[in-house]
């Protein structure tokens, strides 16, 4: 309330508009600022899961190349590639404690475990008698046949000699 001297009158204060049209515009800016941080982060969460596809594609390959190197190794000192029943558990390393005293003990096999595919599900082996012959495959995110996407297949067929080191 205000008192004016001239009129001797009382005069009520009205709402100042401009406060509302300051909070107004206020609120819109906030909202237009937050929608365009959406689509920001949308671009930004597109484009990691491109790159976590791609690293999880180097890695099924890597695997794959470490699996035929150890099957190709494993046909030159045994004469045979493993078969579909033996698998890739064939191919781990198992140390061979020999029963005579003062022996040494042997290992055998090239990888020191199985290898697990990017979701932890172990791979797929169907052996056959030559390496072009060998199949290996990843069954992908869902861990079954078929699928798209992340649950997509992913199979090898045939194996060749990559140089890649065996872990």
């Amino acid at each position: 309330m205000r008192f004016n001297k001239k009129s001797r009158k009382i005069r009520i204060k009205k709402k100042n508009r401009k406060n509302t049209r300051s909070t107004a515009s206020f609120l819109g800016y906030a909202a237009f600022a937050v929608v365009l941080l959406g689509i920001f982060y949308s671009f930004l969460y597109s484009g990691h899961q491109k790159g976590l596809r791609r690293i999880r594609q180097e890695k099924i390959q890597e695997d794959f190349d470490r699996i035929c190197a150890a099957a190709i190794l494993h046909a030159q000192e045994n004469g045979t590639f493993p078969s579909s029943e033996q698998g890739i558990a064939a191919l781990v390393r198992k140390v061979v404690t020999p029963s005579a005293p003062g022996a040494s003990s042997v290992s055998t096999g090239t990888l020191e475990r199985i290898p697990l595919d990017p979701w932890r599900n172990p791979y797929a082996y169907r052996g056959s008698s030559s390496a072009d012959e060998i199949t290996l495959i990843c069954w992908g995110a869902d861990g079954r046949q078929g699928g798209t996407g992340e649950a997509a297949d992913v199979i090898r067929k045939g194996c060749r000699s990559t140089g890649l080191p065996l872990r």
